[in-house]
């Protein structure tokens, strides 16, 4: 039988080696459907198809012509015409071509398992991927992966930034300039069968790397980028070569022998690459979807809690009110107290809380409702605890109501809403009857006043702004983000964003970071605390973010930055 019968000389898709040749025959059109691909392989007169590993394909072969040696592993058998054999997956595999004629063998290839993978077109998420996972994790994991594959593996967030450097990169990538992040052009060569993988991009040298997006929740949170393989090698490489080695100073030679030590990989393999790469991508995606059950978990958790202890304060509260009504009404039928003579006789007698005064004046300027309760309520407890008469501490909150109304004023300019406020409250104020009742008047105005500041605020984008910036820099260190921030203010987060960034000229998640990473500058230069200490004081528990966001804003490490401005 002759050779040109069974292997053309010439075809479109012929993959050439130092020790034969692949014409592919089949490929997967539509891989969710289909698996399997065909080719022919040309083993020259007495070469040898080096041991390498099946990492995660099976393989059929069956012996057209010649005879020769095939291994699996540690086992030996001669092939000769008619023989079948079977190279399962994760095995090592070497053939030898014993004879003086071509060696021919049909092969069939299929990745071992098929797997699942969301389908649709994926939005960008908006959380990083450290805000999940450590970075010590995903560089282990990006090793091993690495050494699974024998290629080149890296990962990065949702915008293709590097979070790790890659690992397992091959000899001629790391004598290039560009050190494996080289300029790429998506390629259509591989592109078509991978329906998983985002874009197969190739280099000016053939050198091909594959991105695969993780994804949580049908949103891209990251990628793994894999590969620095070749399927082909350029006829025009040493041309090439010899123009990167005069540019950039690099010896030819070197060049040369590292380009042609990269392997050539059978295309068939590259859908199982595929497979492996969708695995790992997958097993990340477990761990995030975990990590953020748990997250969940806890915060349902110290909800539940919060309730509980609410109602029991409530009750607490509801029993110490009615104690305090009947003991008044006893008082009121023996005495006949004349309010305004109690307001001279008291007066001078208390301390006015000039510090709360100005920490409230504080809080209501950037619309902080908790803290601006917390202080209503620690100024009567303090009263309360000193055995302060009502009459006395109502005088006190006329006054800080009027403090209050000022600053409404200036930021509304509504003399006529801001009268009949304080109208109202002064009524109401007279007719309290006990601490408890002075306190839900207090914090009622309080509401009141913030909700008439948010109105006003509505106006005039730059006042938004400019409360935003104020709250940010009062409340770094607490869990912030676009969605909580607006709905402080009363305002869609989209409207939010797009007023921050105009005013600001940045997004509000890079103006908490650099607020933060400022306050951590601080820290560095006037304590000794720990650096993971620091990191949970500005806001952010994750080391690993922390340390990624202040790199990317200072351009060291903050132990670097620490050391530096020390000394």
């Amino acid at each position: 039988m002759k050779n040109t019968l069974i292997f053309p000389d010439h075809s479109e898709d012929i993959q050439k080696f130092e020790w034969g040749e692949v014409i592919w025959i089949h490929e997967p059109k539509q891989p969710n459907l289909e698996r399997m691909s065909v080719g022919l392989v040309k083993l020259f007169p007495k070469s040898k198809h080096v041991r390498h590993f099946h990492f995660g394909e099976e393989q059929i072969l069956y012996t057209l012509q010649g005879k020769g040696i095939h291994r699996i592993n540690d086992e030996e058998k001669i092939i000769s015409q008619g023989m079948i054999l079977h190279c399962p997956p994760y095995t090592e595999h070497e053939v030898t071509n014993m004879e003086d004629v071509d060696l021919i063998i049909m092969i069939i290839y299929a990745p071992a398992k098929t797997m699942d993978f969301q389908s649709g077109i994926p939005a960008i998420s908006n959380k990083h991927i450290l805000d999940y996972v450590d970075i010590e994790l995903l560089e282990n994991i990006q090793k091993d992966l690495s050494n699974l594959l024998q290629l080149s593996v890296k990962i990065t967030d949702a915008n293709k930034c590097d979070i790790t450097k890659f690992v397992g990169l091959n000899s001629f990538c790391g004598l290039c300039p560009h050190v494996g992040n080289c300029e790429e052009e998506l390629t259509s060569v591989t592109k078509s069968p991978f329906s998983k993988i985002e874009d197969v991009c190739i280099c000016n040298n053939n050198i091909i790397t594959l991105w695969i997006p993780i994804l949580v929740k049908n949103s891209i949170i990251g990628y793994i980028k894999c590969g620095h393989l070749l399927i082909n090698r350029p006829d025009n490489i040493q041309e090439k070569l010899y123009l990167i080695s005069q540019k950039h100073d690099i010896s030819f030679k070197k060049l040369q022998s590292a380009y042609d030590n990269m392997p050539l990989v059978p295309k068939s393999r590259l859908y199982a690459l595929e497979e492996s790469l969708i695995a790992t991508s997958r097993y990340i995606t477990g761990i995030i979807e975990n990590s953020i059950i748990q997250s969940e978990l806890k915060e349902k958790n110290k909800e539940i809690l919060e309730k509980i202890q609410h109602n029991i304060d409530l009750e607490d509260a509801l029993n110490e009110s009615n104690k305090k009504l009947l003991k008044y009404e006893m008082s009121s039928k023996l005495n006949v107290v004349n309010y305004q003579q109690d307001n001279i006789n008291y007066i001078d007698d208390i301390e006015y809380p000039f510090e709360k005064e100005a920490d409230l004046e504080n809080c209501v300027r950037i619309l902080d409702e908790n803290k601006s309760i917390i202080i209503i309520k620690d100024i009567i407890k303090d009263y309360e605890d000193k055995n302060i008469p009502l009459t006395a501490i109502k005088c006190v909150f006329i006054e800080l109501f009027t403090v209050i109304s000022r600053i409404l004023y200036k930021e509304t300019h509504d003399a006529q809403s801001i009268s009949k406020i304080r109208r109202k409250y002064k009524k109401v104020i007279d007719n309290a009857y006990d601490y408890t009742q002075l306190q839900i008047i207090a914090v009622e105005f309080i509401n009141d006043c913030i909700k008439d500041l948010k109105q006003g605020l509505h106006k005039n984008d730059k006042g938004i702004i400019n409360r935003v910036n104020l709250y940010i820099k009062e409340n770094y260190y607490q869990d912030l983000n676009l969605k909580s921030i607006a709905e402080k203010f009363y305002i869609s987060p989209n409207y939010l964003s797009k007023i921050f960034n105009e005013e600001n000229q940045m997004s509000l998640s890079d103006y908490i970071n650099r607020i933060r990473i400022e306050k951590a500058k601080e820290y560095l230069i006037k304590t000794n605390m720990k650096i993971s200490m620091i990191g949970k004081k500005v806001g952010c528990s994750n080391i690993s973010y922390f340390s990624y966001i202040f790199k990317k804003i200072e351009k060291c490490t903050p132990k670097e930055y620490r050391l530096k401005h020390r000394d």
